[in-house]
């Protein structure tokens, strides 16, 4: 099921050659993308996503790569679009792209691939169903019915760079570049320390994918800098790992808190 989304801004704009001081206010009609709703087998139950397509697509012929954004809602969505906007059409330095967003239904079991003192037992884990959601029937969804090239970017934020990091780690090669936004391990360092020591055993699976991590140095989350250090070491243990395979960077904005702003319109840079 599609339903198209709307928003409705206030546009005011000057008459200038009728009178200087005249401003006349009107509605503008801004389109942000298609409602979409797949029923998912593997996790018996409908999922909501929400998809943007380039300006020019139906004019054009293109293969376009996917955008895949976690937390998905309108305003993040807007958010989205501005940063890539300005990166395509204004910069010019990145390509028209597909945006797709997944929206929320239980967070933090879809997040989560462990126990912590954040999501206790007996509360299941769900981050390995949702991966395989994500792997097997949202991809799926979007390149059969959407001109998709096959460059993918994943991106989470808070909690869902939890999620981030662990696709990287399980499945790297499910996308071409993962963007962490405010990454870390909060109650679970040592799970991950397990799971990125069994996952370079296979260091054949990396073969040229994109990380970036960012972090605020005054997040109120991160008082005593304990996500900033575990990033740092992450950091350290994949460039002398895989440092001949895979591009890192790692972002500590000095003047940001929590989810730092400027995060997506850095990655994205990177990426490209």
């Amino acid at each position: 099921m599609r339903d198209y989304i709307k928003i409705y801004l206030p546009l005011l704009f000057v008459v200038s050659l009728l009178s200087p001081n005249l401003i006349i206010g009107q509605d503008l009609t801004v389109k942000v993308g298609n409602r979409v709703i797949i029923k998912s087998m593997i996790l018996n139950e409908e999922r909501e996503i929400l998809v943007h397509l380039p300006d020019n697509y139906k004019e054009s012929s293109k293969s376009y790569p996917v955008f895949y954004r976690l937390d998905g809602d309108i305003n993040l969505m807007i958010e989205t679009l501005a940063t890539v906007n300005r990166l395509a059409y204004g910069d010019e330095i990145i390509p028209e792209m597909i945006i797709v967003l997944v929206k929320n239904t239980r967070r933090d079991k879809d997040m989560w691939p462990v126990n912590t003192r954040y999501y206790p037992e007996p509360e299941v884990p769900g981050a390995e169903s949702f991966l395989s959601f994500i792997g097997e029937e949202l991809i799926s969804y979007i390149d059969s019915n959407y001109r998709t090239s096959n460059k993918r970017i994943i991106c989470g934020q808070s909690l869902s760079s939890v999620f981030v990091l662990y696709t990287f780690l399980q499945q790297p090669g499910l996308f071409d570049s993962y963007i962490a936004i405010s990454g870390a391990f909060p109650g679970c360092g040592e799970y991950f320390k397990n799971l990125a020591a069994e996952s370079l055993l296979q260091k054949n699976r990396f073969t040229g994918q994109k990380l970036f991590v960012s972090n605020g140095l005054k997040d109120p989350l991160d008082p005593d800098g304990e996500m900033h250090q575990q990033i740092v070491d992450f950091s350290l243990l994949l460039n002398r790992e895989l440092g001949d395979k895979i591009s890192l960077k790692y972002v500590p904005y000095k003047t940001e808190g929590h989810v730092p702003f400027p995060s997506l319109y850095d990655a994205l840079q990177f990426i490209y």
